[in-house]
């Protein structure tokens, strides 16, 4: 095989690679690498709203984040549910605000319900 010929198949199986790697990657195998930090905010100049922080340790860009709030009763358990749309990109190995409408309840729980991947980052893409 000629030096060109070689050079070639190797870039071939590197660019196979990289493509198996990209199309492996589970949307459930990210969700694992997200957190939210919520509290919930009342003051008499606002309506009142929970507000946090979504953590993205994944390598993946994040968009059009649906998160999940549960309303729990006094004993924790979950007594109904809300969905939020927040329309934001959350980036790669990084954190973003979020503000949504707060249901009537005393205590919540708040976790992403579902995220559409944008794009793989490298670290020298990321803010």
């Amino acid at each position: 095989m000629s030096r060109a010929g070689l050079g070639l198949a190797v870039g071939a199986l590197i660019v196979l690679a990289l493509v198996g790697e990209a199309a492996a990657q589970n949307p459930a195998d990210v969700a694992k690498l997200l957190r939210v930090e919520s509290e919930a905010l009342t003051e008499e100049w606002s309506r009142p709203r929970i507000v946090g922080y979504i953590y993205n340790t994944s390598p993946y860009r994040l968009g059009s984040v649906r998160l999940r709030v549960e309303i729990l009763d006094a004993s924790q358990q979950v007594v109904r549910e809300e969905l939020a749309w927040i329309y934001v990109n959350v980036p790669a190995r990084g954190r973003v605000h979020f503000s949504i409408r707060r249901p009537s309840g005393d205590a919540f729980r708040v976790t992403v319900e579902s995220f559409v991947l944008i794009a793989r980052e490298t670290f020298d893409e990321t803010p």
